[in-house]
């Protein structure tokens, strides 16, 4: 019999370019190293993430930092922000799980709404 370890959940992702276009014109930047958040004010909560090839050359390494920022962030349901946010990866080398979940607890601290 199979049996699932993971819980998938369905993180609101940003994907209209317009929004994503507003959000890094008009967003406010904040830096939680090896993080930038860029921040908007909306309606409807979502996030994106980005890491630059510049950054982290192996596709490999990228998309298992995305892995595990997507994981920390759906992990915990009690973000409470009605904000566009786009989670910016800025170090030029593979963190580990635990700076990026002391990075993502600050992010979640400085903009809850109050």
């Amino acid at each position: 019999m199979y049996h699932c370890q993971f819980l998938v959940l369905k993180i609101n992702t940003l994907k209209n370019k317009e929004e994503i276009n507003r959000l890094f014109q008009k967003g406010e930047t904040s830096i939680f190293y090896p993080l930038m958040v860029y921040v908007v004010q909306s309606k409807e909560p979502k996030v994106l993430f980005s890491i630059s090839k510049k950054k982290i050359a192996k596709a490999v390494e990228r998309n298992k930092l995305k892995r595990q920022l997507k994981a920390i962030y759906a992990e915990d349901f009690s973000w409470n922000l009605n904000k566009h946010l786009a989670i910016v990866y800025i170090a030029n080398y593979v963190c580990d799980a635990i700076e990026l979940k002391e990075a993502m607890q600050k992010i979640k601290d400085t903009h809850e709404k109050g």
